[in-house]
This record gives C-alpha cells, structure tokens and sequence, in this order.
C-alpha cells in the first residue's frame, strides 16, 4: 500500500534574517538611505559577492523591529508554489494577514494567479501599519513565471507595503519602468564600499589589534572598500606579529585578492579544520550530523560551533544554533579550492550527502547531491520515486524541473519518467503534451508494464482523450484503468475513479458513473490526491440534483467547497463544479440572486483551466439560472457560447441534451424591449465605452486602476446583460441601444 507523505513543510531557517555577529560594524549611512527609501515601492541592494548586502538589509530589519518578512532564496524557489509559500509566510510574519486560498492562487497562473495577487494587495492595503517583505539573494532565482509574478505585484503594491531585494545581478522585473516612476531605491557595491572609519572597526573587531591609520588604508585601498575582502584580510593578520610586513606585501602584490587572501586564512588553519570546510563546502546548509556523515568525522556540531565563535564565515540559521551556512563568498572559495586540491574526492562527498538527506527524507536536496555526484541513475531513481508526491503538493515547478536537469535521454527510456511529464501535461490541462508523453512512455515499455504503471498510463490517456473532447475514448481507456489498479491504497487508483467517472458523467450514464466517483472521493481523500476528490465530488452534486436530492445537493456542494479551501485551492478550476452545483440548488430554491452569484462564479473558476467540456458546463448552468430569473438575452448568449465550446465533444451526450433543452427554452422565451441595457452599472458601462476602442483588458485594468481579474468580471458581466459572446457583438449591440458615448462613467 502507498505511503501518503506530507506535503514538503517550509524550512524555518529560509525564514530567519541572518543574527547579527560579534564585532558587526554598524553602517548608519546607509540605514539611514533604507530609511529614506521608504516612499519606493522596490529598494534593490545589488553587488557581487561580499559586499555585505545581507548583513546590511538583516540589520536595517532588525533595527525596525515589527512589521517585516524575510525570505532566504535558493534555487529551489524557482518553482512558483514554492516561491509564493515562503512569501505568503514571511508576509504574515510582517502582519499581512493572508488566507490559504490567496496563497494557493499565487501558485498558479494566468486568473488564478491574478486573484491570488488581488488577495495580497488588498490585505497590504488594509495594514494598519506599513510592512516590509525582504527577498534575499533573488539572483538564486531564474524562473520567467516568478519574474513577472513579482513584477506584477510591484505594479500593484500598495502604500503599506515595500519589498527590499538583495541580489547580485539585476532581476528582469521591470526595473527601468519603476526607475522611470521614481520607483525605485538602488543601494551598490560603490554605496558599499568601507569608509575608513568602517575598515577600522571591522579590522580591530576581526582581529583583536588596532592597526594604524596607513595600515588600514593600505588594506583598504587594496581591497577597494570590500567587506569581504577585508575580513579575509583580518582573518590572515590573526596570530601574526607582522602585520606591517604583510600588509606591505598584500598592498604590492598582483595576484587576485581574493586567492591570494583565501589561501592565506586556509592555511593558517589546522590540518582538521581545513579537511572538515572543504569537505563540507559541497553543502548547502550544514549541521552536526549531516557533517558527520560527508565528512566521515565525529563530533562535527562541536566544531561548528568552535568556527562559528572564530568568526570563520560561519552563519547561524537558527536560535539553537543546530543548523549553520557558509557565507556564500566564502563557500564558493571553499568549493574552488576542494576543486584544485581533491577534485577526485568531490563526487563521493555529494553521494554521502545524498544518501544523508535521501535517509531523512529530504528528497529535493538528495535529487541536487546525486545529481551534483553525476550519479544520474540515482538522480532518475529519486524523481521516480517521489514526482508524484511533488505534483499532489502543489509543486509541479519542482517536478517539472527534476525531469529537465536529468539528460532527455535518460527520460526518454524510462517509462515512469515519461509518465511523470503526461501527468504534469495533465494537471496544467494541456491534452497535445500529455499526449506526446504518453507515446513517449509507450515507446520506452520494453514488456508488460506493472499494474501501477499501467494504471497511470491509462488514467492519464483518458484524461487526456477527455481533455481533447473525446468522451468515448475516455470512457473505454478509463474502464481499463479502473481494471488495471486494484490497490485501494494507491493515489492512482482514485486518478483512475476519477477519468471513468467524469467520463461517464459526460456521456450521461449516471447510475455507472456515481459509485465510481465516490470511490475517487474516498480513496483520493485516503492518499491525499486532493483534486480527484475534489472534482468529483462536484460531478456527485449534479448527481442528486438528477435525483431530485436537492438537500442531499446542497450537502456534497458545500463539502466540496470545504474541501477546495482546506487543500488552498479555492481559486482554482477544480472548484468550479462545486460552485455550479451550488447555483442549481439555489435556483431550485428560488434564490435568483444567490443562484446567479454562485454560476457567475463557477464560469469564472472554470474558464482558468483549458477543459471545454467544464467550461461548457458552467456556461449552460448559468444560462438556465439567468432564464429563470428572466434574463433572456444572457441564456440565449450562454447557449451560443455553450455550442461553441461543444463543437467537436465527441460522446459529451449529457451537455449537448443540457444545450439542446436551454436553446429550446430560450426560443420560446419573449424578447425583452430594445433599449434594455440589464441594469449595466456605471462602472460597467465605463469599461463598455473602452471596449469600443483597441484597449486590451489589461491595459482597460490599468487605466481604471482595478486589477485585470475584476475587468474580466465586468466584462463577462456585460456580456451577459447585453445577451452577447463576444467583445465585437457587445459593441455592436451597444451602439444599437445607443449606449456608446451617451453617458459617462
């Protein structure tokens, strides 16, 4: 039976500014220009390597005391879920009170996203006191979707909230448009630089000796003002009592700073000591035992705390002093010389740290370290293993990025592999990817697949067929999914439920399809497979309305949208059949204003995924909840679009005899009186006046400063008042009611 893990809990130290160190060297200048800077919406600190950007921003942080977020960044965070998980986090820390579905919409893309993001901006707007999200090394960070996400939320961010960056290049976030608006605060590695009086300070602190001023200017000038550089340089005077002597051979010499100062700290250090940083450099975060284990010594905590009281690059990352970094410059030295020194040893110290965080159950780093080892067998072994566990997480960057850091080649022969790509293809609702995988792990099937593997390849190529709008081949590849994966204990076996189920839902076949998809509920529930639960729970609603159960309706709709925000997916398209259901029970009810409030909403949810058929759904039911409420032109306009979405679904029986039935109704309805624009708002009015021009929504949002979300709902508002589909026949219909240029927003 599968083992259902949790998902990938957040690591506290990411979370945590670095602690100020003994002998750290106050920098009021430029604590004073973070200050300033508090009108600008970005203050980015951007310099190479050791020019004290953290130690600056940790400190200012520290200073300002509530009211702030960090964010420590690693390439991890390449992956959206991830990334918006941390800072969802940091930022209630700071006091911005956002909820899990806010925080599982910024996940996502496209509308979900941008309700997510409407969520965070409205909560910072409401704070009754300004707050400040630090992002720390950004440059870690490489992923297009998390670059305009955060240069979306910079356009939008409010007066209450600033975001402080520290990055060694400058990110592709829109930096000239914000310098262009006043904007933006840029602090530098010239800004950076050592005063003299700073030098001396961080000289005296370093060593323990005050030096004289020729001294520190020589070091200084040599080190052009680099905090780095002139710790390493302190560090090397340690223990010496010729200080002039190797000041006056350091200021002379051409050789790299940083090499020569490096090797001059390195081997002035025991033998031990110098084996244990270089063995240990390959690692990210480092602590007792997990030194232990790559180093091949004892008693490692001990030492860690001995480098740490030296003052030798070491960073603490939590309270109990368990968990330690090396300041990135100085583990990035350490790396370069285990590369000159013990090339030969580097990929036996990635395979024990692999096995290490493989053995504690930490897969994301144990993917890194077999990679780093070029062990790609074990690398691929991983991935297999535990893609799944990623994708049902919510973390499908993550699963996404393990398959490309393995060669295509490898992937390409290993059918688990492959089936990891069509499941992601699947997820993001993309039927022509998933169905390039499926023939991908086809091909590299050199017998009979095992009953999981064959499971998941059928249940996948019926969501697939599903997706493209064949619901007969659907239902066929799904009953042999069904067949094919017995365990109840398998996240598959309810993937499975799930493609029979909803297949047979389409094809009108509702006594087969409702036990099946109540065994998707509860075996998806039992191993955390979320959305199939999810999803057909929101078929079983339509379900009992069928059966004229409209209690029994209401009961699973307002089950499955407890569920949607238990598992922070409230803003997804998963969700929009419980909102649907709902609409059909309240019409049944006699509640019109709740009814259309709720099918307005699932249209919404719905038009964020790419299945037709789920749009077709959610369009159909608004369409007879606005003829009951009389709204003739809006369920003729959802009819149309409805026939549009269904051209082509091969077997959607039960939809094409919903479509049937409501443009029978509407037919027979009456034509309300020319001129009756349904009760348009003034603001929608103002949006249908620029929807007569060439402004696209987005640049509409911006100019009535909404988000581009609530500009899409006016619109889809007006189309449904107008009993129009499309952007052209709304200004068509508009200027014959004469409703364009007449009267002002």
């Amino acid at each position: 039976m599968t083992t259902v893990a949790p998902s990938p809990p957040l690591v506290e130290t990411k979370l945590r500014p670095p602690a100020t160190r003994p002998g750290h060297v106050p920098r009021p200048d430029l604590l004073a220009r973070l200050d300033d800077a508090a009108g600008r919406r970005l203050t980015l600190v951007a310099a190479p390597a050791g020019w004290g950007k953290t130690t600056l921003v940790g400190d200012w942080l520290a200073r300002r005391g509530e009211g702030a977020g960090w964010v420590a960044l690693d390439p991890g965070d390449d992956d959206p879920a991830r990334f918006w998980r941390y800072v969802a986090e940091a930022l209630r820390r700071a006091g911005v009170p956002l909820d899990d579905q806010a925080v599982g919409a910024l996940g996502a893309e496209g509308d979900t996203f941008d309700a997510g993001l409407s969520a965070l901006v409205n909560a910072a707007a409401a704070l009754p006191r300004p707050a400040v999200l630090a992002l720390d090394d950004y440059h870690a960070v490489t992923s297009p979707r998390v670059h305009a996400a955060v240069a979306a939320l910079l356009e939008r961010l409010p007066d209450g909230l600033r975001l402080v960056m520290t990055t060694r290049s400058d990110p592709p976030i829109g930096l000239a448009r914000l310098r262009a608006h006043g904007d933006l605060a840029e602090i530098r590695a010239p800004d950076l630089r050592f005063t003299g009086d700073e030098a001396a300070a961080l000289l005296r602190a370093a060593t323990g000796a005050a030096l004289d001023e020729g001294e520190v200017e020589a070091l200084r000038r040599r080190t052009e003002g680099w905090a780095a550089g002139l710790y390493l340089a302190a560090l090397s005077l340690r223990e010496r009592d010729d200080a002039g002597r190797f000041i006056e051979a350091f200021a002379g010499d051409d050789r790299l700073v940083v090499d020569y100062l490096a090797s001059e700290v390195l081997e002035g250090l025991p033998d031990a000591h110098r084996r244990f940083l270089l063995r240990t450099s390959v690692l990210a975060r480092l602590c007792g035992p997990l030194c232990d284990a790559v180093a091949g010594t004892e008693g490692s905590a001990r030492l860690l705390g001995a480098l740490e009281r030296s003052n030798l690059f070491l960073v603490p990352l939590d309270n109990r002093r368990e968990w330690y970094r090396y300041h990135h410059l100085f583990g990035e030295l350490l790396q370069h010389e285990l590369a000159l020194t013990a090339p030969g040893e580097i990929p036996e110290l990635h395979r024990r740290a692999c096995a290490w965080h493989r053995e504690h159950g930490l897969v994301e780093e144990a993917v890194r370290h077999a990679l780093a080892a070029g062990d790609v067998a074990v690398a691929a072994e991983l991935v297999a293993a535990n893609w799944s566990q990623q994708l049902r997480s919510g973390y499908t960057g993550t699963a996404q990025g393990w398959l490309d850091a393995l060669p295509p080649e490898v992937v390409a022969a290993d059918p688990c592999l492959c089936m990891a790509g069509a499941w992601i293809a699947v997820n993001l609702g993309r039927p022509d990817d998933a169905a390039r995988w499926l023939a991908a792990a086809e091909a590299a099937l050199t017998g009979p697949a095992d009953p999981e593997l064959a499971g998941s390849m059928l249940a996948a190529r019926s969501l697939e067929r599903l997706l493209a709008g064949d619901v007969d081949a659907a239902i066929a590849l799904g009953r042999e999914a069904v067949a094919a994966t017995a365990d109840p204990g398998s996240w598959m076996r309810a993937a499975a439920c799930l493609s029979l189920g909803i297949a047979l839902h389409a094809a009108d076949d509702l006594p087969t399809s409702r036990p099946v998809l109540e065994e998707a509920v509860t075996v998806g529930r039992a191993t955390g497979s979320w959305a199939p639960a999810l999803v057909a729970l929101c078929h079983l609603v339509e379900h009992a309305m069928a059966a004229g159960d409209v209690d029994g309706a209401e009961a699973l709709a307002r089950e499955a949208l407890a569920y949607a925000a238990d598992e922070r997916h409230a803003e997804y398209p998963h969700a929009a059949g419980a909102h649907t259901g709902l609409a059909r029970v309240l019409a049944a009810r006699g509640d019109a204003e709740g009814a259309l409030r709720e099918a307005e909403r699932g249209v919404e949810l719905a038009r964020r995924g790419r299945a037709p058929t789920e749009i077709a759904y959610s369009v159909l039911v608004r369409g007879e909840v606005a003829l009951a409420a009389g709204d003739v032109p809006a369920a003729r306009a959802a009819a149309r679009e409805a026939r549009g979405l269904l051209t082509g679904a091969a077997g959607a029986r039960r939809l094409t005899a919903a479509l049937l039935q409501l443009e029978a109704a509407t037919r027979e309805a009456p034509t309300p009186p020319a001129g009756d624009a349904g009760e348009l708002t003034e603001r929608e009015l103002t949006v249908l006046r620029l929807l007569g021009g060439l402004a696209s929504a987005r640049e509409i949002a911006a100019e009535l400063y909404v988000s581009h979300n609530t500009v899409k709902t006016q619109i889809r508002s007006i189309y449904r008042k107008l009993g129009v589909a499309t952007r052209a026949e709304a200004v068509a219909r508009a200027r014959e009611r004469g409703l364009l240029g007449g009267r002002a927003g």
